[in-house]
């Protein structure tokens, strides 16, 4: 598998689901505490600023899987079990470090209700598994 085809495929999963959490923040009621966020910047820099976040915490993830796991991408299911392991991790640590250095603003409330951590390596962790299947099913058949 190709590292920078990860990366961009990352990039566009974090691009299209902050896009899709945008416009359910406003249809689903545990999502609501996402509307200030979502109010004082446009779609697009918003779903950018998902984008860069994702890929910031996939670097220092595959670096960290070659020099753990001696792979940067899994290629089997006991190293996919592995990277996801160190993929919650690393999206526990990047979410909380958004949250304590308060780097986006109006997150506030959202943190409130669900709390800092758990949630972001989820949604890290769906990027990559995402990602995955993308580049090791589909692309191969395009």
């Amino acid at each position: 598998m190709n590292i920078f085809t990860f990366i961009l495929l990352n990039f566009l999963v974090g691009f299209i689901s902050d896009i899709i959490l945008n416009d359910l923040s406003s249809r689903i009621k545990f999502l609501n505490s996402l509307i200030p966020y979502f109010e004082d910047k446009s779609i697009i820099v918003a779903a950018l600023y998902a984008g860069i976040t994702i890929v910031s915490a996939i670097i220092p993830l595959l670096n960290l899987s070659n020099l753990l796991f001696k792979f940067y991408i899994p290629l089997d299911f006991k190293g996919l079990l592995k990277y996801l392991v160190l993929s919650y991790i690393i999206g526990f640590i990047y979410d909380y470090l958004i949250y304590k250095l308060n780097i986006f603003d109006n997150l506030d409330k959202y943190y409130e209700q669900v709390g800092a951590g758990h949630w972001g390596a989820i949604a890290f962790i769906f990027s990559i598994v995402i990602s995955l299947i993308i580049q090791k099913y589909i692309i191969p058949k395009l």
